[in-house]
């Protein structure tokens, strides 16, 4: 889910003014009153082009499809800065090998009285095979605790990256062993776990807590992500998110991103897009949850506890190694993102959130 940080100036096109100086005016008042009528009239009935209503989302005016596109999916990485060199890229059909020569970011803190997780409710997963798409699951590849996955700690180099990301969010340990991701209700504030690895192919699993916005139970707190993509190159390679609380509605979505450069392609199960990707099963909510990806040249799949919620397949899911992101920033509302959104952010609030993950496994693509 593209972000502000690469957006363009998110103005939206208003025709130009009538040019009235050929007319005769009968007084001042008439003057400004028939000017008023004239723009409200030109902007009514013919907005920017490529303009959707979001009226049926939050209530606000316009907001321009391309701007839409680059504000979900995290497509943002295509301004990122490629993580710190070298970077590990492996398929998922043999053991990905780390790098020796590459020291690993140390852990966040662990917080003294940091927050607890609640005791999980998702599925528990004792077996060799994934709790979703356990048909295209070959041998298990990576298997990493929640206090292993505090090494993936990108935060310093992933935040900085957008305009107003503030990457004071802490990655650490809580009482049970999960890794805690955490905002500390800021603007802008930014936290991210990246895998080292890359995967062209292979099923990935992760239990994760999905923090609940204060006030609204069904509604999974800030701009909080689990995807796929490569920084380096993208859209080229592609970008699969399997969760993403959009900040746009507050609403979780699964997509593919990809295309090229200036031409970029996406299909999601938001509407926001002309590709739609079909519903199968039911929607996250805040808590505890075990998320299934399976991810091949021409295929993807995305499950949640066991269920299938969306599956895509076709030629535009590229098979390029793509690494794991768990990220999840509190969206600013501020003046500049407003007008991409076409309002507030509706997820992101001044509390501090955490993310937990007890675990992530890869096994290898068995087609």
């Amino acid at each position: 889910m593209s972000a502000p940080g690469r957006h363009p100036s998110g103005r939206h096109g208003r025709p130009a003014k009538p040019d009235n100086r050929s007319v005769k005016w009968h007084g001042p008042a008439l003057t400004l009153l028939l000017a008023i009528t004239a723009a409200g009239f030109s902007f009514a009935m013919y907005p920017a082009p490529g303009a959707m209503s979001l009226s049926n989302h939050n209530g606000f005016a316009v907001v321009t499809v391309p701007n839409l596109a680059n504000l979900l999916g995290q497509g943002e990485v295509n301004a990122f800065a490629p993580l710190p060199a070298p970077i590990v890229t492996a398929t998922a059909s043999a053991s990905p090998t780390r790098d020796k020569a590459k020291p690993k970011a140390k852990p966040g803190p662990v917080p003294v009285n940091g927050p607890t997780s609640p005791v999980s409710t998702a599925p528990a997963n004792n077996s060799g095979s994934p709790v979703g798409g356990a048909n295209y699951a070959g041998s298990l590849v990576l298997s990493e605790t929640g206090s292993q996955l505090t090494s993936w700690n990108q935060t310093s180099s992933f935040c900085t990256e957008n305009s107003w990301g503030s990457p004071d969010g802490q990655v650490g340990t809580d009482a049970g062993g999960d890794a805690t991701i955490s905002t500390t209700g800021a603007t802008g504030s930014c936290v991210a776990l990246i895998s080292p690895q890359a995967y062209s192919s292979g099923v990935i699993e992760a239990e994760i807590d999905f923090p609940a916005l204060p006030g609204s139970s069904g509604t999974i707190a800030d701009w909080t992500s689990f995807w796929l993509t490569n920084g380096a190159n993208w859209p080229q390679d592609g970008e699969l998110d399997a969760v993403e609380a959009e900040p746009v509605t507050g609403v979780n979505a699964v997509a593919w991103h990809g295309g090229s450069s200036g031409n970029e392609f996406s299909a999601s199960t938001d509407d926001f897009f002309q590709t739609q990707l079909p519903k199968t099963g039911t929607n996250l909510s805040p808590g505890w949850h075990t998320v299934d990806i399976v991810y091949s040249q021409g295929f993807m799949a995305v499950y949640y506890d066991g269920q299938q919620y969306t599956s895509y397949s076709s030629d535009n899911v590229t098979g390029s190694p793509l690494n794991i992101y768990i990220t999840t920033s509190v969206t600013p509302d501020i003046s500049s993102v407003e007008q991409q959104l076409g309002g507030p952010p509706r997820n992101s609030d001044s509390s501090p959130a955490t993310v937990a993950v007890k675990y992530l496994k890869v096994w290898s693509f068995k087609g």
